[in-house]
């Protein structure tokens, strides 16, 4: 009776093997050059992620990142939008610009984080990114943000010159993690009782 007992309960001690762990990063800052009036430009950017997010030997249950995004504009509304691409060519202090005629060839594989959207002139504007295309950036040393900007309509504020810039400050990414505890199972398992 009392083996059975034990045997039943091995499933339930087994699922305990693992703790989970949410883990949040320090805040980074990305400024994206904005070169376009009418139409679309993309702006390649490298991403160096943190230490805390390379090399990891856990299971990533899910990531989704929090920043604000700054429009210094006087007078500008700026229309963008973002994509996360594993590949590129622009390097952390290299922004790389493309225009409609000649994206970059990896960015049909580039996966959409964040829709586009307008950013009125001199507002900070709080923005969730919810991507699985997130889950796996982590444990990449480095990403590459493809933004798509242009200008979508001018107000009365001041004037602007170019090249004006979209900021995107204190990007925190926030990480749920599970990791098994090994070995464990063997102890716990049917033969180990």
């Amino acid at each position: 009776m009392r083996r059975h007992l034990l045997a039943l309960l091995c499933p339930l001690l087994l699922s305990a093997c693992s703790a989970e762990l949410a883990v949040d990063t320090p805040p980074q800052s990305v400024t994206i050059p904005v070169t376009s009036v009418a139409r679309p430009v993309y702006v390649e950017v490298a991403v160096d992620l943190p230490s805390e997010t390379q090399e990891l030997d856990v299971e990533v249950k899910s990531a989704n990142a929090t920043l604000t995004v700054f429009n210094p504009a006087k007078a500008l509304t700026l229309k963008s939008s973002a994509r996360l691409s594993f590949t590129g060519n622009a390097t952390p202090d290299k922004p790389i610009f493309y225009t409609e005629g000649n994206p970059p060839p990896y960015f049909a594989t580039a996966e959409e984080l964040m829709p586009e959207r307008d950013f009125p002139p001199n507002t900070h504007t709080p923005a969730v990114i919810d991507s699985p295309s997130l889950v796996k950036a982590i444990g990449k040393q480095r990403i590459w943000i493809i933004v798509d900007n242009s200008v979508s309509a001018v107000g009365t504020g001041g004037i602007d010159t170019f090249p004006l810039e979209l900021q995107l400050n204190d990007i925190i990414l926030h990480v749920v993690v599970a990791r098994p505890f090994q070995g464990l199972e063997g102890a716990l398992g049917p033969s180990g009782l």
